[in-house]
């Protein structure tokens, strides 16, 4: 998920860089170049992840919202539109003018499915995230307005919060990150601010009365970085208190590559070991993927029966999982 020369045409920076596809005639097909320009305006930055010629919803959105001048006209007056297209046609890929740029902004900003739009300043700092909705291009204006309203709210409130960190100690200090700590709790990563609120939130990892409900709070909320699985294997090394289930369920999660699932498969396994799962829902999502893993991509078909079996075990009737237990058995 994660630079072709542009035609000489398009190196005259003091032009927009149109977007390749015809959905996206007049939009910015470099984020950077899109970055300076809405610098130079005073604009924030409204940055479409799509695939233009096989994302069905992609060019419904297109269709419904982005063609109408009644959305375009009053849009343009507060963001610089991007389009940062994942074609699959390789004739439409060679008119991709940064592909490897595009890839590196999507792992960046955890983009995992299409279309996914995001509303951001001109430093990069997303405040909305959204996708395909009905209603057409007055709703969808609407949308987007609640978004920037409600998400520049938030930021504010962490940023005053990253001040008062800054200066806080003792008593006060830890106030502080219990606080974040609470916040986080009741958020995800793809809302606004959650990475600064995790940064605060982290820091009680360190302080032995915040240390477990600051971890759970990262791996719940989708903000748990590397190391910070370390730390759950030292706070909870037999799956006591359930921190290491919620470690895998959150590395199962973050899974973009095959390459990813075989160190994420020795985990769950790693983690079985202690005994059966204690929470059912990661119960279900964990033999689930493991199942399916196995069977689709390491090819270890004891592996994803035996899975399959802990599934059922867990899963009763639950018909979410009748397509898989089929796959697995060779019934479809």
């Amino acid at each position: 998920m994660r630079m072709r020369l542009l035609p000489a045409a398009l190196l005259l920076t003091t032009l927009p860089l149109a977007a390749q596809d015809e959905g996206h005639a007049g939009w910015h097909a470099d984020f950077d170049e899109a970055v300076k320009v809405a610098k130079a305006e005073g604009k924030d930055l409204l940055v479409d992840f799509t695939g233009s010629d096989w994302c069905g919803w992609c060019i419904r959105l297109n269709k419904e919202v982005f063609d109408h001048a009644e959305w375009l006209d009053e849009v343009k007056k507060d963001w610089v539109l991007v389009a940062l297209d994942f074609p699959r046609a390789e004739e439409v890929k060679a008119k991709v003018p940064n592909p490897e740029r595009n890839r590196e902004l999507q792992g960046k900003y955890s983009v995992q499915g299409f279309p996914t739009i995001l509303l951001m300043d001109a430093e990069g700092t997303v405040y909305g995230r959204t996708g395909y909705r009905e209603g057409g291009p007055a709703p969808y204006l609407e949308h987007m307005k609640e978004l920037r309203t409600n998400g520049k709210e938030a930021l504010a409130r962490v940023a005053a919060m990253q001040v008062e960190i800054v200066q806080a100690k003792g008593k006060k200090l830890d106030e502080l990150i219990q606080q974040a700590i609470d916040m986080l709790a009741k958020t995800s990563s793809d809302q606004p601010g959650a990475d600064k609120i995790a940064a605060i939130a982290r820091m009680g990892l360190s302080k032995e009365k915040l240390a477990e409900s600051a971890l759970m709070a990262l791996l719940k909320s989708g903000t748990a970085e590397a190391d910070d699985y370390a730390k759950a294997e030292e706070l909870d090394p037999k799956n006591e208190k359930g921190l290491l289930e919620q470690c895998v369920a959150a590395q199962m999660g973050s899974v973009s590559s095959e390459e990813m699932i075989a160190t994420v498969l020795a985990s769950i396994d790693a983690l079985l070991a202690n005994g059966p799962i204690k929470d059912k829902e990661i119960a279900k999502n964990v033999y689930a993927n493991a199942a399916f893993w196995n069977h689709r991509f390491t090819k270890n078909a004891e592996a994803a029966k035996r899975y399959a079996e802990m599934l059922k075990e867990v899963a009763g009737d639950d018909q979410r999982f009748a397509g898989l237990f089929k796959m697995i058995n060779g019934d479809g």
